[in-house]
């Protein structure tokens, strides 16, 4: 999967109420949006897809993520209404994003099969990053399973553990990854990946999303002084 962006990528991570807030400052930092359902207010058949015609309408592509609470997700969402919600804006999404690890991993693989829509497979770790060997082993099963796009999401505790998100984002970037460190040690990350081989990175757009994700501007101007 490649995109053709000009300048390293970032995903604004944004709620309903982060949608109708957002900044002319915020859209031009931001090349992705990433609308949170499970941060929506409204879960309604006509709130969610008025969302999306909504962010459709900025110019930017836009990733459809119903998190589960196990990775990170605001909501408890049956997983029947995730994959609900998924087939409401199958054609209103460029991306869909499910946990690799969800129950219905297959399910929402064939919605976005049966839509076109590219399939992002997400990882997320909270407590630590596990070893090459096993991350490179999810990766593999990942695309086996009908994957466009793996994300690797996992808590950076030492430099041990951003050496190996970094070698995982260098050694299978071709196969189309996206990488994030998490937490306070994990920010240059978010920085330094996407210019090394990640598809995109994420930011926020109003609250954070994640530990240690910063404000989509901050991001901006980090990269841009990176840059030169």
């Amino acid at each position: 999967m490649r995109f053709d962006f000009r300048r390293p990528a970032i995903a604004g991570s944004a709620s309903d109420r982060d949608l109708k807030q957002i900044s002319a400052e915020e859209l031009s930092a931001l090349d992705l949006i990433e609308l949170r359902v499970d941060h929506f207010t409204d879960l309604s058949e006509g709130c969610i897809q008025g969302v999306f015609r909504e962010a459709r309408s900025l110019g930017k592509p836009v990733i459809a993520t119903v998190r589960s609470t196990d990775e990170g997700g605001r909501r408890r969402i049956p997983d029947a209404e995730r994959v609900r919600i998924f087939s409401l804006v199958k054609d209103l999404a460029d991306l869909m994003d499910i946990e690799a690890r969800a129950e219905i991993f297959d399910e929402v693989r064939d919605v976005a099969r049966a839509a076109g829509t590219p399939l992002i497979a997400s990882y997320h770790n909270f407590n630590g990053t596990p070893s090459y060997d096993v991350l490179s082993a999810h990766v593999a099963r990942c695309l086996e399973r009908g994957a466009d796009i793996v994300k690797i999401a996992t808590t950076t505790n030492t430099e041990h553990d951003l050496r190996t998100m970094t070698r995982i984002t260098l050694d299978h970037f071709e196969k189309g990854l996206v990488t994030v460190c998490m937490g306070p040690k994990g920010l240059i990350s978010r920085v330094f990946f996407p210019v090394v081989g990640s598809l995109f990175t994420f930011a926020s757009i109003g609250d954070s999303k994640a530990p240690g994700q910063v404000p989509v501007v901050e991001l901006r101007r980090f990269m841009d002084r990176l840059a030169g």
